[in-house]
């Protein structure tokens, strides 16, 4: 396969002409996610979605996921408010179905698979990808369900400080401030933020042992620099570091512990790009992420730490009609923990092939990609796309990949709750869409089928590969303007189920969605969201999939209204939960039932408090 990358790019240079310069984009027109390269979004097959940052600041203190939880087709689970596990299913995928990536790199834990979603602050983030359906093709293990590229704050032209502080409910305190600039040659930024929050109870609990504020806080920064050296050569070094630290309950618990953890999220990259000729662009890109998370139970702390060295080698080549991508890319796992893990590093290398196609009313994808894994072998992947435009308004678009998703090192090698003899998870997915877009008013309607073999689950704290499952509904998007009104919103269809058994999975719901309005007018900008689920199950006790239970479905409204005091100062006030609806995303154990665990004590199940109303004020001054 190497060979026949590196053959391809010499043959491919040959027969270019000089077309390159001709697809220059802007970019705020631009989808990287979705291709790996930057096209522009009305030429994106897949189902995708991008949070700019004015959305981002309008959430105030809202962690990431819940800013994730209002677009379409992503529901997600939270153990009790800000800084507690927080996870997310995009078309009702597992949550390690997902690859997540900032700025490039890769951030999933090696150890589960999971993102600690909890410990990426809004605060640093510019922009937001979110890419829906089976991308492994491009991604290579783990993206079932999709991929979410997060994309920190930039340079910018001219010179550009900006502050800003917060204050909310659970005594809620926010505080950021930054430097984005930059000339013709180099621009830069740096980001410092902070949170602190007293929280709530994370369980809904009335006994001493658990009732008690379980709060959070986060000291986060981030930078960037970049330089070109001329138009057709430059390079970048960005780097994002966030420390976080948390009080969160503990069923188990038979005495009051003050239980809690940190959370510590790095990434750094070196980002070289270079224009070799006239149709041949290289983007090469070396890195590092790390997750570390300590628990404190009683007396000591318990270090676990995750490390990823990646690098990728992204060829773009344009042809007399499009264009060709070659991609090399390498990741070394390493994980240092308490526990005697049989095994604690690995390496994948992964080789990519892919044809974009962008002309008059056809788009065209297609890629192939093979990775080869010193834990479980060798995997091929690939995925077909085709897009015609009906006429300027109306895109039929569909699509149809494969992916897997690679057993994690808790999967295979944690001691004595292991099984070193999985195989990987493999997934169909097949999907349509049809779109509308004239000027600002938007429509799109996607159904999707995703068929999983060798499904990982928990059987007896063992992982094994059991039957099939399914994943299978449709999307509604759409947005419109009028007068100084935005109406937008967004509502998910869909059946996660064991394909074999009929039983739905966890904590999926067959229904959910949102809707809202902005109102502009002068210096001021007011809206309202509707947020709505319908039930969904969960289990009396995650360990065991035997006891299903119901988690009831629910709707809250949040409030928002931003005032121009000046060209230099914004207000924005925020009103979450406005019913004060009590509601919860997940059980931990069924609440009210009591039953012996695996230690042979008697434990109390409880539902994951959900906030009640809650306020937040930010003052922003940016010159």
């Amino acid at each position: 396969m190497k060979k026949i990358i590196l053959s391809s790019l010499l043959m491919a240079q040959l027969f270019t002409t000089n077309v390159f310069a001709d697809n220059e984009l802007k970019t705020s027109d631009v989808f990287v996610t979705a291709t790996r390269t930057p096209i522009a979004k009305k030429n994106v097959i897949a189902d995708t979605t991008t949070i700019n940052e004015e959305e981002i600041e309008r959430a105030g203190s809202s962690s990431l996921t819940d800013l994730l939880q209002r677009q379409p087709g992503i529901e997600i689970y939270n153990s009790g408010g800000q800084g507690k596990v927080s996870s997310l299913h995009i078309r009702g995928s597992e949550s390690d179905h997902v690859v997540v990536l900032i700025d490039g790199l890769r951030v999933n834990q090696a150890t589960s698979g999971l993102t600690a979603f909890e410990n990426i602050p809004l605060s640093q983030i510019e922009k937001i990808e979110i890419l829906r359906g089976a991308s492994s093709s491009l991604y290579g293990a783990g993206a079932i369900g999709g991929v979410i590229q997060i994309f920190t704050k930039k340079g910018v032209p001219g010179f550009k400080p900006y502050a800003a502080i917060g204050y909310g409910r659970y005594d809620t305190r926010t505080a950021q401030a930054g430097i984005r600039a930059g000339n013709d040659s180099t621009n830069y930024a740096i980001n410092i933020s902070s949170l602190s929050t007293d929280g709530f109870s994370a369980l809904k609990a009335n006994d001493a042992i658990h009732k008690d504020k379980d709060g959070y806080s986060n000291l986060s920064l981030s930078g960037s620099i970049n330089h070109k050296f001329n138009q057709d050569n430059s390079i970048s070094l960005i780097f994002l570091k966030s420390q976080g630290h948390n009080k969160y309950d503990n069923r188990f618990a038979t005495s009051f512990i003050d239980y809690k953890n940190k959370m510590d999220t790095q990434t750094f990259s070196v980002n070289l790009t270079n224009k070799i000729t006239n149709n041949w662009q290289s983007d090469f890109k070396v890195g590092q992420s790390k997750y570390e998370y300590s628990d404190f139970k009683g007396a000591s702390w318990d270090p676990n730490i995750s490390d990823q060295n990646q690098l990728s080698w992204l060829n773009n080549i344009q042809l007399p009609i499009g264009s060709l991508l070659f991609l090399y890319d390498y990741q070394k796992e390493k994980i240092k923990a308490s526990e005697d893990y049989t095994k604690k590093n690995r390496n994948n290398s992964g080789y990519m092939i892919g044809y974009l196609l962008n002309k008059d009313d056809h788009n065209f994808q297609v890629n192939y990609r093979f990775d080869d894994n010193s834990a479980y072998g060798k995997f091929n992947t690939g995925n077909f796309g085709y897009g015609y435009k009906l006429n300027e308004k109306w895109l039929l678009a569909g699509s149809f990949g494969t992916a897997f998703r690679a057993p994690n090192f808790m999967d295979l090698y944690y001691p004595g709750y292991s099984n070193p003899n999985l195989k990987p998870e493999e997934s169909k997915n097949i999907e349509a869409s049809l779109r509308y877009e004239r000027d600002v008013d938007k429509f799109s309607a996607t159904v999707f089928q995703n068929k999983i073999d060798n499904f990982i689950q928990l059987i007896n704290y063992i992982p094994q590969n059991t039957e099939k499952v399914k994943f299978e509904g449709i999307t509604l998007n759409g947005s419109t303007f009028i007068d100084h009104f935005q109406l937008y919103g967004n509502v998910t269809f869909q059946s996660a189920k064991n394909d074999v058994t009929n039983q739905m999975l966890a904590r999926r719901s067959q229904q959910y969605g949102n809707a809202g309005f902005n109102y502009y007018s002068g210096q001021w900008n007011m809206g309202a969201e509707i947020n709505a689920s319908g039930s969904k199950n969960d289990f009396c006790d995650p360990d065991e999939f035997s006891c299903p239970t119901k988690i009831p479905g629910y709707t809250f409204i949040n409030l928002v209204a931003d005032y121009k005091i000046n060209n230099d100062m914004k207000l924005n006030l925020r009103l979450n939960n406005v019913l004060n609806k009590d509601y919860s995303l997940a059980y931990d154990g069924k609440p009210g039932s009591s039953y012996v665990g695996w230690d042979g004590n008697t434990y109390s199940g409880y539902a994951y408090q959900a906030p009640g109303t809650s306020f937040f004020v930010n003052l922003r001054y940016e010159p």
